[in-house]
């Protein structure tokens, strides 16, 4: 049993516990559906991505290229934009 409390009123109400549904049985996609990609091939694709010149930067720079793009979505500014893409591409 559950003891549950009505909204300001202080009273307690003893609840029956109802039994968890069965999760229903989920199948795979087949191979040549297009939809999301598998979770096995999510890995790769960070991979490959990671591996151009994101791969380079270091925790503090991803951060404050968030940071940026944060900022720039915000406002809306294309200065927040620029500071953004020279943060990517000089070295």
């Amino acid at each position: 049993m559950v003891k549950r409390y009505e909204g300001n009123t202080g009273r307690m109400i003893r609840v029956e516990e109802e039994p968890p549904l069965p999760a229903p049985a989920r199948r795979p996609p087949p191979a040549g559906a297009g939809g999301p990609p598998r979770p096995e091939a999510l890995p790769r694709q960070l991979r490959r991505l990671l591996s151009g010149s994101l791969g380079e930067l270091e925790t503090e720079d991803l951060l404050l290229l968030l940071i940026l793009y944060l900022l720039y979505r915000e406002s809306g500014d294309k200065d927040w934009l620029m500071t953004l893409g020279a943060m990517l591409f000089l070295p």
